[in-house]
């Protein structure tokens, strides 16, 4: 047997790396003769992936399309090994969104959680958001996703992966599980709880997992994790799903946290799903050792149940160590308050609010939230009006209002300008804006009353931005459109010498011969700049230029 202190483990191109005692002590008394195989894989360099986005492309187009060699990833129908050392990130296919970089065995839960088209999902623990572009192409065009992060600047992340890969039914927030719990109880289909954790399943992929892990123990991720799940199970709705991930091998954190949370809460039982592609059964029997060693308490029928949860080996299937845990609630699905304060209502009513009114916010919210809620919001914009000194506010003022309230229903005159902005430059009907944060304008799936009682990072789809009369469209709006709304398209190839210096945000000389125009368009305008049908951004053209509106931050930089 090798050493408790394993060195020499090489990867292609990169130093010596050494793995912890206490970890190799642990996995060796756990897997027996499978653990010479185990460490063995230590010596392969790590595997990695990327999934297309079927929200923009067919995966038959992108197969034709993407000039880097690529192979099935056994569990998904979207997802493709890259070889070593290919960089997809710095492709122009990446600023189009065409596909999400992703561990390949990091794309398993998703595939479990079983999205359909419609479905109300949430992803708890999201940051940066691999998962949540792979459930919100799953969702298509249709549903509603509630991506959230407790640490504030994660959800950085979560805002940008949102708008790059087109996703408009999306909100983002910042927020505690158990406050999520209170203002949505028993709302979604679909949750998933991709639990943060000790790491262990991706210390060869990146070393810095290894310090993480001996820093944090791993008792201390198992406490976090009981009290997400506890929140996770309020959450789903009667008959709707709940998938536990990690991407560690500890017990504590996997089977035993399993078969604790199936003792508390006997309305969820474990979805036998079929094992596939080198996938592994999980380990009652570890589960029993786990809670004997730490005095927990679990059912003999919850242990047992935990041989119908999931585990990806690295020395089994190609891809890093995960666990995944299938869970349904029973039931059928009733209607609920919070499902009615969700629909999102189009009002000319200006509705400013404090998003930290104690009154709002406060769990007492819970009790009668249909009638307390919606009589605070209606108290909150009468108080403004007496305020303002008139039966309305204007929508300048309501601006002014907002940078100290927070979120608002836009008025009548804000409506107008968009639509006539909508009007100008695309051929369907505008979409509504319902939700506006200071001068910028959101398309929202939730309505302002649940807005109201959780921390909002993003409440939907980014449009754009009020600038006194006029409106300027924002880059998530155009990365959200299909080409054909557009009444003016500049459609690019990857072989079109304009797409970098687009990219790198250059002024381009374009004549208007180039451009697509609606039989009734003017040529002077906004344009939608395409790649292969898949919008990258707008440009303004007036002249024969095109001024670039690519933004400052995503710019083409190699």
């Amino acid at each position: 047997m090798l050493s408790t202190r394993l060195t020499g483990i090489k990867r292609k191109d990169e130093s010596m790396k050494v793995l912890p005692t206490a970890f190799l002590d642990a996995m060796s008394s756990r897997l027996g003769d499978e653990y010479q195989s185990f460490i063995n894989s230590y010596h392969h360099a790590p595997y990695a992936g990327l999934r297309v986005n079927t929200i923009k492309m067919e995966v038959a187009q992108f197969k034709e399309l993407f000039p880097l060699p690529i192979e099935p990833i056994p569990w998904t129908s979207d997802g493709f090994y890259i070889s070593e050392g290919a960089r997809p990130g710095k492709h122009p296919f990446y600023h189009a969104g065409m596909y999400y970089i992703q561990e390949p065995s990091a794309m398993t839960p998703v595939e479990y959680l079983g999205v359909g088209q419609g479905d109300r999902v949430l992803d708890l623990c999201a940051a940066p958001g691999g998962k949540s572009v792979q459930i919100a192409a799953r969702m298509g065009r249709d549903g509603l996703l509630v991506t959230n992060d407790i640490h504030p600047d994660r959800t950085k992340a979560l805002v940008r992966n949102m708008e790059l890969y087109g996703i408009t039914r999306a909100v983002v927030l910042n927020e505690r599980p158990e406050r999520i719990a209170e203002a949505l109880p028993e709302f979604f289909d679909k949750v998933l709880v991709d639990a943060p954790c000790s790491g262990e399943g991706m210390f060869r992929k990146d070393p810095e997992m290894v310090k993480a892990w001996e820093r944090e123990p791993v008792l201390s991720y198992a406490a976090m994790q009981q009290d997400i799940l506890d929140s996770a199970a309020k959450l789903v709705a009667p008959g709707g799903r709940l998938v536990y991930s990690t991407c560690t091998f500890s017990p504590e954190e996997n089977e035993a946290a399993i078969a604790r949370f199936l003792t508390k809460h006997s309305d969820y039982s474990v979805v036998e799903v079929p094992l596939s592609h080198g996938m592994r059964p999980g380990r009652p029997e570890w589960a029993s050792d786990c809670l004997r060693e730490h005095d927990w308490e679990a059912s003999a029928e919850a242990v047992a149940a935990v041989s119908r949860t999931i585990r990806l080996w690295p020395h089994h299937v190609k891809g890093e160590g995960h666990y995944v845990a299938v869970l349904e609630r029973a039931g059928e699905r009733h209607h609920r308050i919070a499902n009615e304060l969700s629909i999102a209502r189009p009002s000319d009513e200006p509705c400013p609010y404090n998003p930290n009114d104690k009154d709002i916010l406060s769990s007492t919210g819970k009790q009668d939230r249909g009638g307390r809620i919606r009589q605070r919001v209606q108290d909150n914009a009468l108080d403004a009006r007496k305020r303002a000194g008139k039966p309305r506010t204007d929508h300048r003022q309501i601006r002014t209002e907002s940078n100290r309230k927070g979120l608002y229903r836009p008025d009548h005159d804000q409506h107008e300008i968009f639509v006539r902005f909508y009007n100008e430059h695309f051929m369907d009907a505008a979409p509504d804006i319902n939700v506006c944060i200071g001068s910028y304008a959101y398309v929202s799936p939730l309505s302002i009353e649940v807005l109201s009682m959780l921390r909002v990072v993003r409440p939907g789809w980014f449009v754009g931005t009020y600038k006194g009369e006029r409106f300027e469209p924002s880059h998530a709006l155009a990365l959200g459109l299909h080409p054909g709304q557009a009444k003016r398209v500049y459609p690019l190839t990857i072989e079109h010498s304009d797409v970098v210096p687009y990219l790198r945000g250059d002024t381009l000389t374009i004549q208007e011969t180039d451009l697509e125009l609606d039989d009734h368009a003017a040529s002077k305008g906004y344009v939608l700049l395409t790649l292969h049908d898949c919008p990258i951004g707008f440009g303004k053209w007036v002249n024969g230029i095109l001024k670039n509106e690519y933004p400052v931050a995503w710019r083409w930089t190699s």
